[in-house]
């Protein structure tokens, strides 16, 4: 049995500090939630890569990915909740577009990159 004595000059030693330094703060996982809820969900994904090129309705969305229109509105209302993307009406259409921020740009280029090397 380990003494908790040795336990805890393990714990604090310089490899423990650091790994623990380089642990994200709270300020910095807020940011990276809107960016996880999206990663973690391949539609969602799908969603984001698409709107990357140019605002969509729903339909438009939904016709794209092959998707109802139903399922399409859920997922755009939990990135909309996430704060990634937004809509506005046109006349009788409400186009969505992505949120534009340093994390979503991030995502969105990660994203790209992820395309490019799977079409090499």
């Amino acid at each position: 049995m380990v003494s908790l004595q040795y336990q805890n000059s393990r714990l604090t030693a310089p490899r423990v500090r650091t790994a623990r330094d380089s642990l994200l703060n709270d300020e910095a996982t807020t940011l990276l939630h809107p960016v996880r809820g999206l990663l973690c969900e391949p539609t969602r994904t799908q969603i984001v890569r698409v709107l990357s090129v140019s605002p969509l309705t729903v339909g438009e969305l939904a016709a794209a990915l092959k998707r109802s229109k139903s399922a399409t509105s859920q997922h755009l209302r939990v990135l909309r909740e996430c704060g990634v993307v937004a809509s506005h009406r046109r006349g009788r259409s409400i186009i969505y577009s992505l949120v534009t921020s340093p994390m979503l740009d991030a995502a969105v280029e990660m994203i790209d990159r992820a395309a490019t090397i799977a079409a090499a």
